[in-house]
């Protein structure tokens, strides 16, 4: 069984039927992803670890990362922070479901579009997905760049960055043509290569599952799935094994007991043989309970959600062209201030306006409630200087 998880909802291959085991799919927004070329007898793994390590938002949480290769010596590496895997482990809960493997789901798209969009030369593919847009470019049907693009994403920018290290991994090569599904605004690079839309299609979720069904059967393909759920899963097969195993056991024992000693005696053996199992499964609980509550602790006090890191991101992320920062100063429980010049009123102002709107993940509240821009004044070189303060409290606190 084969299922996506976006927008916050597990999504089902229709017409297959229910199991407790299956292969979930992820947009890219959610994993760790990045094109890495190795040495003739590298480990890949190894090669990848720190590279992955330094994009993770959780940098003191281990990962489990999985390379599949593209052509001889180059891999896609890709984990899943299991820090940010909440809402996703609450949903197969609710849902009873057990993942033996996790893949992404846009190479499952690739699949289901390859008809479409051919194998010769190199190819930019944009494909909008509910939680973002996919950039990938295609050498020959061969992923040289890869990437997750979100609203705020500058798509040129993005692109030109994708297109160079597509150089480096596949090498020099003329843009053949720009192939897009979904609504997105290619108008700025329409000069790079002819643009290809694809029609709209609404099967395209069970085509890429299904694509992703067929990758699973195959040998060397990604799975990103975090250790502790491989043990998990491990744990749980063996423990149906066992129940399995010991109904059948129970059965017979109880058959022979009540056949040879009469019904009382089996049915005091069997309530012994329950309390025991009680017993046993309250100190395993209470393990449970208190390891639960050390990984609520640690999490708590390894929150990066307003760290310095992060906040830093997000400026850098919605800086205006014609901006330049001079000063940062940042402060967890208040906030941050930074300093700079800009070439033009315009940019200044439109720099605060994405710092005011710049919300939570579940785009509700703004991060920071006030914004307060001081300046722009004129300085030498035609340029004006400012001051931002963007505070986590409101004007009236």
């Amino acid at each position: 069984m084969v299922a996506a998880f976006e927008d916050g909802k597990l999504k089902f291959l229709a017409g297959e039927e229910k199991s407790r085991e299956a292969v979930l799919a992820l947009p890219l927004s959610r994993l760790l992803l990045k094109m890495v070329k190795v040495r003739e007898g590298e480990d890949p793994v190894a090669a990848a670890a720190p590279v992955l390590a330094a994009m993770s938002p959780y940098p003191d949480e281990p990962l489990t990362v999985s390379c599949e290769e593209v052509q001889p010596q180059v891999y896609i590496a890709a984990a899943l922070p299991e820090s940010a895997t909440e809402d996703i482990a609450a949903a197969l809960d609710a849902a009873k479901v057990e993942i033996t493997a996790i893949d992404a789901l846009v190479f499952g798209e690739i699949r289901a579009l390859w008809d479409e969009l051919g194998a010769e030369g190199r190819k930019l593919v944009l494909l909008r997905g509910v939680e973002g847009v996919s950039l990938l470019v295609l050498d020959g049907g061969v992923p040289v760049a890869i990437r997750a693009l979100d609203g705020n994403s500058d798509l040129k920018r993005e692109v030109f960055l994708s297109l160079l290290e597509a150089e480096d991994f596949g090498g020099v090569k003329p843009l053949s043509e720009i192939v897009v599904r979904g609504e997105v605004d290619v108008s700025a690079l329409e000069r790079l290569a002819p643009v290809r839309r694809l029609a709209a299609r609404g099967d395209i979720l069970d085509g890429a599952l299904k694509g992703i069904r067929d990758r699973a059967a195959e040998a060397g393909t990604l799975n990103v799935l975090p250790e502790s759920w491989r043990q998990m899963l491990e744990d749980s097969r063996f423990k149906r094994k066992l129940c399995r195993g010991l109904a059948v056991a129970g059965a017979v024992w109880a058959l022979a007991m009540a056949t040879l000693l009469g019904v009382p005696a089996a049915y005091g053996w069997m309530t012994d043989y329950q309390k025991g199992l009680s017993k046993a499964h309250q100190r395993e609980y209470r393990q449970v309970v208190q390891m639960r509550d050390k990984v609520k602790l640690v999490r708590k006090y390894s929150d990066h959600a307003r760290g310095a890191l992060e906040i830093m991101k997000a400026v850098s992320d919605r800086l205006p062209q014609g901006i330049e920062l001079n000063s940062w100063n940042f402060k967890r429980e208040e906030g941050v201030r930074v300093s700079g010049e800009g070439t033009g009123n315009e940019a200044i102002y439109r720099f605060k306006d994405n710092m005011a709107e710049m919300a939570e993940e579940d785009g509700q509240e703004p991060i920071f409630p006030t914004v307060s821009l001081k300046g722009p004044s004129a300085v030498k070189g035609g340029k004006y200087k400012f001051d931002l303060d963007c505070t986590y409290e409101t004007e009236d606190e």
